[in-house]
């Protein structure tokens, strides 16, 4: 199974989650690739000149990460289930054996309990979301609140029954973290589905939210016992620090579910033994050359002097154009980046990833249609020019490595990449253009229209043995990304 979700990230980025589930539970490695190709309209000045890969680079963000186990709220509510079962054995032995393996168990379970608890509950919400009737809203909504009480009162119940009272401050430190990073996260969903009540349920909305509500008003209270940092009306600075702090967490947290990616130039070798090659031959030259004419006119002649100036001339001339040859010919065969995966510093897998600018006449023919031309402006001997980028991106992920570092069973990866699209924007025109509107007998007025560009994203992914195509239109403007439309 594979899926892609795109979506706006900010004002300026873009964001593509590609999920790949795993081949099989007995799969050694999983092997997924996908080569993206970007249309960008000619009018944006985007080429290889004016936005070489170093800038490419800068703007593209990969990211491996691991899909978080699926566990329903009823299940991190159950004791008995893996994820408060083993957080309470993995505290349980840091206390009765303190040890750096104990240690990084321990971190580990805080750090998954977190993200599991996380997505249960957003999938829990998004189930809610579907409800249409009141009523029903109101049961689901508290048994969801029920469910995270328990949750919490389980959480905080683990230190004493397991005796973290008698480890160093700074490893109970930890577990107070991943609290703060439930309350904050619990919070922040229960305000999210109360603002969705009131919009939906302006009427009942009083008894709908009461015990979201009142699960609220105790649970800030104790955060406020604990010392949390939370926001205050018209305080900038302590809410500019509430963000910052909910920003760290939330990193800290969700850290164990990321595969760092350690990028090494993937040519250098190959590029070097090219350079080598290219001032042999222009050498060889140069020496032919010197030679033939000292041969024909003898030493310390005008000829053979004229003749060394010349050849010296164009021996540098043949070894920066066979330079350029390997940086635009030959180098577009090769990825620029070779990938090294790993996770709490084990080696789980490699990647490779390149770029190029491509002639449009030169692309598959199944990219080029499902490039599509929707208009006559776009297709036949009227088509406006576009330039084209290629992405292209390798993985492959060791899952026996991956077993041997987390308990919990491993669903797949996202891969996550983000684009930012800003400078694309620094030759557009102005963001509005007026038009004019007839109201007839000669009387008119104008309007403002927004002046709009679009780039189009076609993406193939290889995956299980099995090719397809995704497409995505962004609106561009001015004033950043527009839209974001699949088709």
């Amino acid at each position: 199974m594979l899926e892609i979700h795109g979506k706006i990230h900010d004002r300026y980025t873009l964001e593509f989650k590609v999920g790949y589930s795993r081949y099989s539970p007995s799969a050694a490695v999983s092997d997924f690739m996908m080569d993206t190709w970007i249309f960008i309209p000619d009018s944006l000045y985007i080429n290889a000149k004016t936005y070489p890969k170093s800038n490419f680079y800068r703007d593209f963000r990969a990211l491996v990460r691991l899909i978080t186990p699926v566990y329903t709220l009823e299940e991190v509510a159950d004791e008995e289930a893996l994820p408060l079962s083993r957080l309470q054995m993995c505290c349980r032995e840091l206390a009765e054996e303190p040890s750096e393996e104990h240690e990084k168990t321990y971190e580990h379970q805080i750090k998954m309990f977190g993200s599991i608890t996380r997505s249960a509950l957003r999938t829990a919400a998004v189930g809610l979301y579907r409800e249409t009737k009141v009523n029903a809203f109101k049961v689901r909504l508290d048994g969801i609140v029920l469910l995270l009480a328990r949750i919490m009162a389980a959480y905080r119940e683990i230190p004493r029954k397991a005796g973290l009272d008698r480890v160093a401050f700074e490893l109970r430190s930890r577990y107070d973290l991943g609290e703060e990073y439930l309350c904050r996260m619990v919070n922040m969903h229960l305000f999210r589905i109360m603002e969705y009540a009131r919009e939906h349920f302006p009427k009942d909305y009083t008894r709908v939210v009461a015990a979201a509500a009142t699960y609220i008003d105790g649970d800030l209270a104790y955060q406020r016992e604990r010392g949390f940092l939370l926001p205050e009306e018209g305080n900038s600075d302590n809410n500019r620090n509430f963000l910052h702090r909910a920003g760290q967490l939330k990193k800290y947290i969700e850290s164990d579910l990321y595969i760092l990616a350690d990028k090494k130039s993937n040519t250098f070798v190959l590029q070097q033994v090219f350079f080598m090659l290219a001032a042999g031959l222009s050498m060889v030259f140069a020496t032919v050359v010197s030679f033939s004419f000292q041969q024909t006119y003898g030493n310390f002649t005008m000829p053979l002097f004229i003749a060394l100036v010349v050849s010296y001339m164009f021996k540098d001339r043949i070894k920066d154009l066979m330079h350029y040859w390997f940086a635009n010919k030959l180098g577009s065969k090769f990825y620029d980046y070779k990938i090294k995966l790993v996770m709490h510093g084990e080696p789980v897998g490699w990647g490779k990833e390149g770029c190029d600018f491509v002639n449009e006449e030169k692309l598959p023919l199944e990219v080029r249609a499902q490039r599509g031309r929707v208009s006559e402006l776009e297709a036949g001997h009227c088509a406006l020019r576009e330039t084209v980028i290629v992405y292209r991106r390798r993985i492959s992920i060791l899952d026996k490595q991956l077993k041997h570092l987390s308990h919990y069973p491993l669903q797949g990866f996202n891969d996550i990449i983000r684009v930012n699209l800003r400078d694309f924007l620094r030759r557009m025109d102005s963001p509005h253009v007026p038009v004019y509107m007839n109201e007839g007998k000669g009387e008119f007025h104008t309007q403002a229209a927004e002046k709009v560009y679009y780039v189009h994203f076609i993406m193939r992914y290889r995956y299980q043995g099995k090719t397809g195509y995704r497409r995505f239109r962004i609106t561009l403007t001015r004033r950043g990304i527009g839209g974001l439309m699949e088709w």
